[in-house]
């Protein structure tokens, strides 16, 4: 208990003496943290950097398959074998599936045997129809038979369309005893077992095959990009060279896979604002899977000289992103920013900041607004940074 309460006297002492230090520093809101001499703090600055920076539109989007077939049983029996390995790459026309087929042979060989005694019937009633013919320029039949025999004729024609029919059926179901991939790409695995009693009831659902070569990436923009960019770059147009765009995964810096766009859809989302858009990834190495989420970069330009600093160097408060720069006198500016894209660990500066403005990219805690600093290039030793630099900029 004694040593509980030691514990806790020790936390206020200390507490205490930090609000003392800290009053006393910062009670003064013109009065910042001084440096080892007594001099103004040290902050590494650096100067922007402008060059020439690939503008682009960037969105959420995820990927679809091209192709994507459902395998189901078509007729009833017991699944046979399986004859994939799951989750292998198959060909258009590799057997899958087969389900026993000895019933179906045997409807086959009866609707065959059907059609054989139709025509047989066929070639008895034609040869009558033959004589009827004959027999009637003599006057050896009346009109009435020959009309009769005429009819059998049109019957036993029936009866061989019928028969070919069955048989035809009868083999179209033979062949779904045999189940093949309708598309090149992955099967899934098998959802079931040989053995099982399938297509009762309906069409079982066996597996499915996505094709992973080319993949469609979907994406949403809004009303405004869509009248400045992609109408006018007319992507759904046959154009020899199509509007180009790169996808990147989530959490990722770079956009390592490029497409071209190939469709817009038919309308606009009155709900949402925002239309799909639809481009195509080639996926050669086939590591891009349906259904994943993406990061969308629509190449839009070139924006010359841009303006682009650290991104570190980057604050948030409730008033937005700003950025703090120090002046020719060396004081601290607190200075409010609009961001563009990211350039590797830099962003580009729309708005807010000019290219000669020193900015501080480090030690915020001793840069306070309209406090003197002493300012050092980044690397540096205690190094003031040179006034006759601050109105040059590094262009690329």
């Amino acid at each position: 208990m004694g040593k509980k309460v030691a514990y806790i006297v020790g936390v206020l002492i200390i507490a205490a003496i930090a609000l003392v230090v800290w009053r006393k520093v910062y009670s003064n809101p013109k009065q910042a943290p001084q440096g080892a001499m007594g001099g103004a703090p040290p902050v590494p600055v650096q100067m922007p950097k402008v060059q020439d920076v690939e503008e682009s539109y960037e969105f959420t989007g995820n990927t679809a398959a091209t192709e994507e077939v459902e395998i189901r049983a078509r007729v009833e029996g017991f699944l046979a074998t399986m004859d994939f390995v799951d989750g292998e790459y198959v060909d258009k026309g590799d057997l899958l599936f087969t389900i026993e087929p000895n019933e179906y042979i045997a409807k086959r060989d009866q609707a065959q045997a059907q059609l054989l005694s139709s025509q047989a019937e066929l070639a008895r009633a034609e040869q009558d129809y033959q004589r009827a013919l004959t027999a009637i320029k003599t006057n050896a039949i009346s009109q009435q038979d020959l009309s009769t025999k005429k009819a059998d004729l049109d019957k036993a024609k029936a009866q061989v369309m019928a028969a070919t029919a069955q048989l035809n059926d009868a083999n179209l179901n033979l062949s779904y005893t045999r189940i093949q991939s309708p598309i090149s790409g992955r099967v899934s695995r098998r959802l079931v077992d040989p053995g099982n009693l399938v297509g009762a009831g309906g069409q079982t659902l066996l597996a499915t095959v996505v094709r992973m070569q080319p993949m469609y990436v979907y994406f949403n923009v809004s009303e405004n990009i869509l009248q400045q960019y992609f109408i006018r770059h007319g992507i759904t147009e046959d154009k020899v060279e199509k509007a180009r765009f790169q996808i990147g995964f989530a959490g990722g810096e770079d956009y390592p896979y490029e497409g071209f766009l190939d469709y817009i859809d038919t309308k606009v989302d009155a709900g949402t604002g925002t239309i799909v858009i639809r481009g195509q990834v080639p996926n050669t190495e086939k590591t891009l899977f349906p259904g994943m989420f993406v990061k969308v970069r629509v190449p839009a330009g070139i924006k010359r000289d841009a303006i682009l600093i650290e991104e570190r160097a980057v604050n948030s408060d409730i008033g937005g992103k700003y950025v703090l720069t120090v002046d020719p006198n060396d004081v601290v500016h607190h200075q409010y920013v609009k961001l563009g894209r990211k350039v590797g660990v830099m962003r580009v500066i729309d708005s807010g900041i000019s290219s000669d403005q020193r900015y501080i990219v480090s030690g915020f805690l001793f840069a306070r607004p309209g406090a003197k600093v002493t300012p050092v290039p980044e690397g540096g030793k205690d190094q003031p940074a040179s006034l006759a630099g601050s109105g040059s900029a590094d262009k690329r």
